[in-house]
């Protein structure tokens, strides 16, 4: 079979540059990576991984969350009583602050698979948006970082409150 001949608007030399090389490639040097390879193969419940995650990020933890950074933290919403349904432990993208309280694309609200595409995308459905009352946040936010997002948007920690 003849070789296939270059146009000139090929790259000569491709493989192995950026492909695959870890050192090149987006990845996170943090606790919670360190975390996850720990528990790889392993079972426990959701609530203990929860438990263990909160613990994993308490150094990067604050009282005064960020626009446009991600968060997870212990949530008791004022009005639970009229809502269909809340999610105790949500892991929001921190769409801006408004009077006080935050606007937040909670991606617990979507199924497992659609959550990579919508934090690539940096576009969350409607249904994920919901304002959170800071002060009913157990004050503390357990900041998650970017890279650690499509890992963290994948463990089973939410925890979801439906009335009847």
């Amino acid at each position: 079979m003849p070789q296939t001949q270059q146009s000139g608007k090929q790259q000569s030399d491709t493989a192995g540059k950026g492909f695959g090389d870890s050192s090149l490639s987006p990845s996170s040097n943090s606790k919670f990576s360190a975390y996850i390879e720990s528990i790889k193969g392993k079972k426990m419940s959701a609530s203990t991984m929860r438990e263990q995650i909160m613990n994993t990020l308490f150094d990067g933890a604050t009282d005064n969350p960020t626009t446009g950074k991600w968060y997870i933290f212990q949530y008791d919403p004022k009005f639970k009583a009229q809502l269909k349904e809340w999610d105790e432990y949500p892991l929001i993208h921190v769409m801006e602050v408004k009077k006080g309280n935050l606007l937040g694309a909670n991606i617990h609200y979507m199924n497992v698979r659609a959550r990579l595409g919508a934090i690539n995308n940096n576009r969350f459905p409607a249904k994920t948006l919901h304002y959170y009352i800071p002060r009913r946040a157990d004050s503390i936010f357990f900041e998650v970082d970017d890279l650690d997002v499509p890992v963290m948007s994948q463990c089973p920690i939410e925890k979801f409150h439906r009335n009847k």
